[in-house]
């Protein structure tokens, strides 16, 4: 399905509820809240759906208070025969949790709208577009179809869901469209300089503290080309901090000139290893992550695993070395044990 065919689909509906993946960053969360604003704009009914609580370094998003409605029952906050579900900035429903997928799967209509690496066979009424620098961007294209508004809270939005997903306008997916959006975004009064401090510059100490640990894990492989860090649970008791601060943490290692791959291994709550890849483009992440049941884009792709953590490590170590045998990492990688 083209954002044409998908903006044609929105109009047979009058009621939708909006979603993304666990977890969702600056571009799950800009491209639904912006997209919520954008239907409500157009007469529809909309509403955003959490079972989990958003970041609160992501908060400044949410201008109207709507994250704060998170739901904590089963109950449905919609008539699922009359309403399209609509998710942002996935297409892989393994990473909607499963009572996100069960109220997703409920509603009469769905509507899928994400930019990462197609994993699998897409299904019917799934809009994925790899090249796109984000999902924001994608909502900010629909919006122009659509015929639909921008409210400087919506344009904000999604001007925070393109600078994190791009790396600030620095990652390979940056193209001509991307600069057009921002241009278009900065028109309708968004500030560069503050949205790019409440992304990257509104942390805490505490979150210092722990990027401070985590570096001190600092392993290099392969000759230096490929860093591995590691993030336990009790260097957050240690260090005062949540586990979302350690987000950007795998990006460090790239500022040498000799690290091609950096690998971030953060334990979660469930005792689970939460396993983040980034790359300067000689390797596709997305492909190895594949290989663990993740996703990703060619330079940023993750994964959730159970295995043992230097099992975990030598897996991931071996995939990444196979990778760089192979020009542009295009091989598949090596089959990995279950996550």
């Amino acid at each position: 399905m083209t954002l044409e065919e998908a903006a044609g689909y929105i109009r047979t509906f009058d009621s939708f509820v909006l979603a993304s993946h666990d977890g969702p960053d600056a571009d799950g969360l800009g491209a639904a809240y912006a997209l919520t604003i954008m239907l409500e704009g157009l007469g529809k009914q909309a509403r955003l759906v959490f079972f989990e609580a958003p970041s609160r370094r992501l908060a400044f998003i949410d201008k109207r208070g709507w994250f704060d409605r998170v739901q904590e029952s089963t109950e449905l906050p919609f008539a699922p025969e009359r309403t399209c579900a609509i998710v942002v900035d996935t297409h892989d429903f393994a990473f909607l949790g499963s009572r996100m997928e069960g109220l997703v799967r409920s509603a009469k209509g769905l509507l899928v709208i994400d930019h990462h690496e197609i994993k699998g066979q897409l299904e019917e009424g799934f809009v994925v577009d790899s090249t796109a620098s984000s999902s924001c961007e994608m909502v900010w294209r629909l919006a122009s179809i659509l015929g639909a508004s921008l409210s400087l809270d919506a344009a904000e939005a999604i001007f925070a869901g393109i600078v994190f997903d791009t790396g600030s306008f620095a990652y390979p997916k940056t193209s001509v469209t991307t600069f057009a959006c921002a241009l278009d975004l900065v028109r309708l009064g968004v500030k560069p300089y503050v949205i790019h401090g409440r992304v990257y510059e509104s942390g805490t100490v505490a979150s210092l503290l722990l990027e401070r640990v985590v570096l001190g894990s600092l392993d290099l492989e392969l000759g230096k080309r490929l860093a591995f860090q590691i993030m336990r649970l009790a260097d957050l008791e240690a260090t005062g901090s949540l586990y979302e601060d350690a987000e950007g943490f795998v990006n460090t290692p790239l500022k040498s000139a000799e690290v091609e791959v950096s690998v971030l291994i953060k334990e979660n709550s469930e005792g689970r290893w939460r396993c983040s890849l980034r790359s300067k483009g000689k390797v596709n992440v997305a492909r190895i992550a594949h290989g663990f049941g993740g996703g990703g884009h060619w330079t940023a792709a993750g994964f959730t695993s159970t295995l043992p953590l230097e099992e975990l490590k030598s897996a991931v170590l071996q995939n990444i070395e196979a990778a760089f045998v192979t020009p542009q990492g295009r091989e598949e990688p090596r089959p990995a044990a279950t996550p």
